[in-house]
């Protein structure tokens, strides 16, 4: 399956009769409803199969195609993703640590389009995972437990559960995981749907468990092994939530364009008219960034697994943040036509779009709980700054960022809680930028280059901020900081890696860079706007030829 196959099947989204269009979408938001025919029209064509590996009966091909491939359906509307594709992580966990007869039931029950739930967080605790209470207690030959899971995405209507409870007193150690099959539910309360704010018709619950029969065989790898997996679980999964951010943004910017095309303000158009044009320039150049940094990390969790530790957590900061960015602006020149609900750009779609995206920003873990695993790492990895470089690593930015580049195969054993001071991407910069500075030159294009020799710059600087701050939140702050210049690396890297590739023109590369450098360096990406401003041109431009706002400009619905 392609993104441009889904979009034949899916057919023109503007479409008010169509069951899978804008319209529909936000009939279902206004009544709390699940997307029943759109899931099971994407289910028919095997949509779901497209993160389960192939042994699994799977299509899983690679991480780059899925995020495009979810994107384009997300697009439509977000609950897309919880509705086909939240059992995507209990699917990586147990094909980390799982048994054979646990990976078969799975399969089994992910490929049939079932729901497979994941329970990790509990309300008194949130992200503080240490301090969980939900515990398994020995019974005859296997365990009961006992305690309560907190907004279990598919909660009322997942016939399986990976869970995970203490087995312990303290430590990361104390938790193990077991899959739970819920065909008999003595013992267990899966309470009333939780609403929230977005994604609204997606049953979130809090499943409470009264001693609950647990036979030994649901254990999950090892005793004490749980929250290993599941953190390195989590790396694959932020791939995916970026495929929603970026979804909800590229339709909020496309509403917009459209607005902003057709309406007249005096002799001219909003979309000429300067504040606006410089509003839609500066959410259209953290859309391209943001598009960028996670096409990389998609390909990136292939080539160099064992570092996706940093590598997810700066792009999932970066993408949901941009995501973000691009709806507020968007706001602004739509102005009271983004807060009505019954008429204007899509008739409610835009709220819809506010609303989603500010769940799936949080959907996989809190901004704060990605920055302090990201800030953890920190110190080391901006060693690697100005390391010597080593040759695979420059081999492996070759591979990653090339998108002519075959990939390896998703090792998933490879990943690791620990990068051990190496990071490939902002590694390189040192070596990659001359060369990249040399092009520039040579084809007189001296405003990237300067913003390319602050990048090198500002990188140096921030590495040894680094190495002179200790823990707290100081060391959180860098980490956001070296979060968006690792994005604007990815996009310098994009465009060295691919010289014959138009899209990735010295225009795109400014713009890309002076909003990610404005970002890291705390100031209004306003102060940057005439290097941002060939931005809106390109995604004008990919707008009248209908394709999606990327890299890899895929082919959309009616023009196919």
């Amino acid at each position: 399956m392609t993104p441009e196959e889904i979009e034949r099947l899916l057919g023109d989204p503007y479409d008010e009769t169509s069951p899978y269009g804008f319209a529909a979408a936000v009939a279902r938001d206004e009544q709390d409803s699940f997307p029943e025919e759109l899931c099971a029209r994407l289910r028919e064509s095997g949509f779901h199969l497209n993160y389960l590996p192939q042994d699994w009966g799977g299509r899983f091909e690679s991480f780059d195609r899925g995020l495009l491939l979810v994107r384009t359906a997300a697009r439509r509307d977000l609950n897309i993703m919880p509705g086909t594709m939240f059992g995507i992580t209990a699917a990586t966990c147990l094909a980390l640590h799982g048994s054979a007869a646990q990976r078969k039931y799975a399969a089994e029950v992910l490929a049939r389009g079932g729901a497979i739930g994941f329970a990790l967080s509990e309300a008194d605790h949130g992200s503080d995972l240490l301090a969980n209470s939900a515990h398994l207690e020995p019974a005859g030959d296997g365990w009961e437990l006992t305690g309560e899971k907190w907004m279990v995405g598919l909660g009322r209507r997942c016939e399986a559960v990976y869970l995970v409870a203490r087995t312990g007193e303290r430590g990361p150690g104390a938790f193990s995981a077991v899959l739970l099959d819920l065909g008999e539910e003595g013992g267990l309360d899966r309470g009333a749907a939780v609403p929230a704010s977005g994604m609204r018709g997606i049953d979130f619950a809090h499943l409470r468990f009264d001693r609950f029969p647990v036979p030994a065989e649901a254990l999950v790898g090892h005793a004490g092994q749980a929250l290993e997996s599941v953190m390195k679980a989590q790396q694959a999964v932020r791939v995916m939530s970026m495929a929603g951010s970026l979804g909800c943004a590229d339709t909020a910017l496309r509403l917009t364009l459209d607005f902003a095309a057709g309406r007249r303000v005096g002799r001219t158009t909003v979309l000429e008219s300067p504040y606006s044009r410089r509003e839609l320039a500066l959410a259209s150049a953290a859309l391209l960034a943001a598009d960028a940094t996670a096409l990389a990390a998609a390909r990136g969790i292939h080539a160099a697994p064992e570092v996706f530790s940093v590598w997810g957590c700066a792009a999932k900061h970066v993408v949901a943040e941009s995501a973000e960015e691009v709806i507020r602006r968007c706001g602004s020149v739509l102005a009271t036509r983004s807060v009505l609900r019954t008429e204007g750009p899509g008739g409610g779609l835009f709220q819809k779009l506010q609303r989603d995206a500010a769940v799936v920003r949080v959907v996989d873990t809190s901004t704060l709980a990605n920055l302090r695993s990201y800030s953890a790492q920190l110190a080391s990895v901006s060693q690697a700054v100005s390391a010597p470089v080593a040759p695979e690593d420059l081999d492996l930015v070759g591979t990653v960022f090339d998108l002519r580049a075959a990939l390896p195969p998703y090792a998933p054993e490879r990943l690791d809680l620990n990068a051990r001071g190496r990071d490939p991407v902002t590694g390189t910069l040192a070596v990659v930028a001359p060369e990249v500075l040399a092009r520039l030159t040579a084809r007189a294009e001296h405003g990237t280059a300067r913003l390319v020799a602050r990048l090198v710059a500002a990188l140096t600087a921030l590495a040894a901020e680094v190495a002179a701050t200790g823990r707290g939140t100081g060391l959180v702050d860098l980490a956001e900081r070296f979060a968006w210049l690792h994005a604007a690396t990815c996009c310098l890297l994009l465009w060295w890696a691919n010289p014959g590739l138009p899209r990735f023109s010295s225009a795109w590369l400014g713009a890309c860079l002076a909003h990610l450098l404005s970002r890291a360096e705390g100031t209004d990406p306003r102060r940057e706007a005439a290097a941002q401003l060939p931005a809106v041109g390109i995604t004008a431009d990919l707008h009248a030829r209908n394709r999606l706002f990327s890299a890899v400009p895929v082919r959309l619905a009616p023009d196919l």
